[in-house]
């Protein structure tokens, strides 16, 4: 009976330890999966904090650099500015420079206009007489001014639109060849009206004074000399053979060297 109260006993011993053991067992298992559990956490939290670390350094960076550009840019506009300014105040002097020389001008042209006025008068009283002369002129003569006298004859007109220099170039040109063909000789060949029917002359003219013809045997001959109308002849027969010598030495053809020649002389 006593064995067995022993064994009862110590078989209630075991298992007070057996529980105690499974209990201390359980608990420190609890305690170890409760630091497992937090040193989880802390390793996810680390891991976080460090991307978060390397984002701000990341932005960070990005925001240096980009505060960089801005900062060139800005620097960079600020002198586009100034050069926007430079040329304004260049452009404004050189308007400003521009409207004075354009008043000046415009004073110079109305000066000009009033210095002109005088001139147009005495610029269509000379067109008239080159105009009314010109009927007189030899065919020679009126064919080399032909493109004067019709800008002339346009310009004396009352709906004349051609400028003051315009007509006083036509009316210089005009001037020139007139004096420089009343100061040479000039030779022509022309028909002149006789008994047959009309005949071919030539002419020799002696500025606008005189001019001298003949038929080329020399039978027909004289001189003519300018009227209001054209040119009136005078016959000459016997000088034929002088007029013809003196042709001949005009245009160089001569057989002997050149001497005085004697014709007829007159004028109106």
């Amino acid at each position: 009976m006593l064995n067995n109260y022993k064994t009862l006993m110590q078989i209630h011993y075991n298992f007070s330890n057996l529980t105690k053991l499974i209990l201390i067992t359980l608990v420190f298992s609890f305690e170890i999966y409760s630091q497992s559990s937090s040193i989880s956490g802390a390793k996810i939290l680390f891991k976080e904090w460090i991307a978060t670390e390397k984002l701000q350094s990341k932005e960070s960076s990005d925001w240096e650099i980009e505060k960089e550009s801005i900062s060139d840019l800005s620097t960079l506009l600020q002198e586009e500015l100034a050069t926007l300014k430079a040329n304004l105040e260049e452009l404004e002097k050189e308007n400003n420079a521009g409207e004075e020389e354009r008043i000046k001008l415009n004073d110079e042209n109305e000066a000009l206009k009033n210095a002109i006025l005088p001139l147009s008068d005495s610029l269509k009283k000379i067109e008239s007489n080159i105009l009314r002369i010109s009927k007189s002129f030899p065919d020679p003569l009126n064919d080399d001014l032909s493109s004067f006298l019709a800008r002339i004859s346009k310009a004396n007109k009352e709906e004349n639109t051609s400028s003051i220099s315009q007509r006083l170039q036509a009316v210089v040109g005009a001037l020139v060849k007139i004096d420089k063909f009343n100061s040479s000789i000039a030779f022509d060949e022309k028909l002149l009206p006789t008994d047959e029917g009309e005949k071919k002359v030539l002419v020799l003219y002696f500025g606008l004074g005189i001019a001298y013809y003949t038929d080329e045997k020399g039978n027909k001959a004289g001189y003519l000399l300018p009227g209001s109308e054209g040119w009136t002849e005078h016959e000459k027969p016997g000088y034929g053979p002088a007029i013809l010598e003196a042709i001949s030495f005009y245009k160089k053809t001569a057989q002997k060297q050149a001497t005085f020649v004697e014709l007829p002389f007159r004028t109106n």
